[in-house]
């Protein structure tokens, strides 16, 4: 019972990252160019003349994070009866909660200015700098929870 219950986890786990990362390739190269092309004025026209926040809500969003966080942190309790996942799926649970430590604590409060109010009433400078940080965060974010992904796949390839 306790195999199936991990490899039904490891399963969910690994489709559930995959779409993350296709979900975050696809915004990285088509997606964040179109609005950080040429700050302030890109940023003000997308986000007010697009449906792009309610896109990165559904997607991005709390609800679908609790969707990726809460079956992987069930993993590591499940999984860790079985010592050769022990080290991958501790890899892939603190690079998960790094991503989202960084998540609530650095690109949400930009989110809250340059996203859901397209800039505010802030100064072309302060939204570029926002822009660069944004992504310069997505991109270590992505970084780091691409290596928790790769740790899940080895724990997928060695308990299948």
């Amino acid at each position: 019972m306790l195999h199936a219950t991990v490899d039904v986890l490891l399963w969910y786990n690994v489709l559930s990252l995959a779409v993350w990362a296709g979900g975050t390739l696809f915004q990285m190269l088509v997606v964040v160019p179109l609005w950080s092309a040429q700050p302030p004025d890109t940023v003000r026209f997308f986000f007010r003349e697009t449906r792009y926040t309610t896109t990165i809500n559904n997607f991005f969003g709390p609800r679908t994070q609790a969707l990726r966080i809460l079956p992987l942190l069930l993993l590591l309790i499940f999984g860790w009866f079985f010592p050769e996942l022990r080290v991958p799926l501790a890899i892939a649970a603190l690079t998960m909660a790094i991503g989202v430590a960084m998540t609530f604590a650095y690109v949400y409060p930009i989110n809250a200015t340059l996203i859901f109010k397209a800039g505010g009433d802030r100064s072309a400078e302060e939204i570029r700098s926002m822009t660069r940080r944004w992504i310069a965060a997505d991109r270590l974010r992505f970084g780091i929870m691409t290596v928790g992904f790769l740790a899940l796949l080895y724990a997928f390839r060695i308990f299948a």
